[in-house]
């Protein structure tokens, strides 16, 4: 399913600002960031966000 990047961004923000990541959240993002197209530019964003996350709370993978 393509979401928007308006909708992508509001989702993003939902799952990482004042709450616990968790391996939950990570899988989440994942679904996220497939569901937009494979040309878009906030795909790549999120992506190289989602890795610098990762790297930062290795404990929730």
């Amino acid at each position: 399913m393509m979401i928007s990047e308006r909708d992508a961004t509001r989702l993003w923000q939902r799952l990482f600002r004042g709450q616990p990541i968790t391996a939950l959240t990570f899988e989440e993002a994942n679904r996220l960031i497939d569901g937009l197209p494979e040309t878009s530019p906030l795909r790549y964003r999120l992506a190289t966000e989602l890795v610098e996350l990762r790297a930062r709370n290795p404990d929730h993978e």
